[in-house]
């Protein structure tokens, strides 16, 4: 049997990358190619390039340069400089806030975001842009709809948006998003959730529900500013992200359609504010969504199920909430989402709050 295979005149043992050996003489041994390259190093290192190591010969230094600004993910230990989350638990590197253009929470103020034309034209459009709607009907005009409040001491409608009882960023979104006048049903929502009394809503579709239970909760938000996570239990650790999300606010819709639409509304009136608005629901990747509520969670709008998920993964702790809304409560119930639903308010560690059911 030969020692080697060999096709024409070429041998496995012919290689012109292959050094001398201890084989027959001006033959050489094979070597493989993702070891040729060996061959050639005389065993000391090329000099120092540009990169972590090194210096970079620019300004800015390098990770080891003393005069380089301190890097901390976190930011300071009292949470003062940026846009903190939590009380400090969450606070964005050098008093940038939490992403570009984001507002911040700032000795006990709230500091609106720079304008940004990009984001104004994704969320609200241009001038009579057809796909940005703003209400079903010109309400306007209909000033003499009835409407039906009844409870203990209801507190008299708001006519116009103003301060009070909003917030002047709240309003300016508000024109933003072209809101003329309030619609009936915010007419009254907004003075009763501001109250802090619980509210039950019906109204045909367009008619400004929606704007009916965010404008008081975002505007009071703005006016207050965020509540403080707990303390870490002892032994747990965290690094970077704070992986755990204390929402002030939760929404509950029945289907990601709703969620996705009453996000959109939520991001119009947040925008440059320091509350970040989240959206969760199934049949969407987990891992995106966890990922978002991970970079500041302040107001949650979910399905039932994912938000039962996430729960059980202890991603999301409900002990911060100020605000409960059932969106479409009805359809919830008939959807079989009961179990769900009480397992959210009664299960969990979510305090005694005010309810809003649109």
């Amino acid at each position: 049997m030969a020692d080697g295979l060999q096709m024409g005149n070429l041998s496995i043992n012919d290689s012109q990358h292959a050094p001398q050996g201890n084989g027959p003489p001006g033959r050489a041994a094979y070597i493989p190619p993702h070891l040729r390259g060996r061959a050639n190093m005389d065993g000391s290192a090329p000099p120092p390039g540009p990169g972590y190591g090194g210096p970079r010969g620019g300004p800015r230094g390098n990770w080891a340069n003393a005069n380089a600004p301190d890097f901390s993910p976190r930011g300071p230990a009292n949470g003062n400089a940026g846009g903190s989350y939590g009380g400090g638990n969450y606070s964005g590197g050098g008093g940038a806030g939490r992403g570009s253009g984001d507002g911040q929470w700032r000795d006990g103020k709230h500091i609106p975001g720079p304008a940004n034309a990009r984001v104004e034209r994704e969320l609200f459009g241009v001038p009579n842009d057809p796909s940005k709607q703003q209400t079903g009907i010109n309400f306007a005009n209909y000033d003499d709809i009835p409407v039906e409040a009844s409870g203990h001491e209801v507190p008299e409608p708001v006519n116009a948006f103003t301060n009070p009882p909003l917030d002047d960023h709240l309003i300016s979104n508000i024109k933003l998003a072209s809101y003329v006048v309030p619609t009936p049903v915010q007419k009254y929502s907004i003075p009763i959730v501001m109250n802090g009394r619980d509210l039950m809503a019906c109204a045909q579709t367009g008619s400004g529900k929606t704007g009916g239970f965010l404008f008081p909760i975002l505007s009071q938000a703005y006016q207050n500013g965020p509540s403080a996570a707990p303390q870490q239990a002892s032994g747990q650790f965290s690094y970077g992200r704070q992986r755990k999300a204390y929402p002030t606010s939760l929404i509950l819709a029945p289907t990601r359609e709703l969620v996705s639409q009453i996000f959109d509304e939520a991001r119009k009136f947040s925008y440059r504010s320091w509350v970040r608005p989240c959206v969760v629901y199934g049949g969407a990747d987990i891992g995106s969504q966890l990922r978002q509520i991970e970079r500041g969670c302040d107001l949650l709008v979910a399905t039932p199920g994912r938000l039962v998920d996430l729960l059980e993964r202890g991603r999301i702790s409900l002990v911060n909430i100020k605000y409960l809304v059932l969106d479409e409560a009805d359809r919830m119930l008939d959807m079989g989402f009961e179990p769900q639903i009480r397992r959210i308010v009664e299960g969990e560690d979510m305090p005694v709050l005010r309810t809003v059911k649109p």
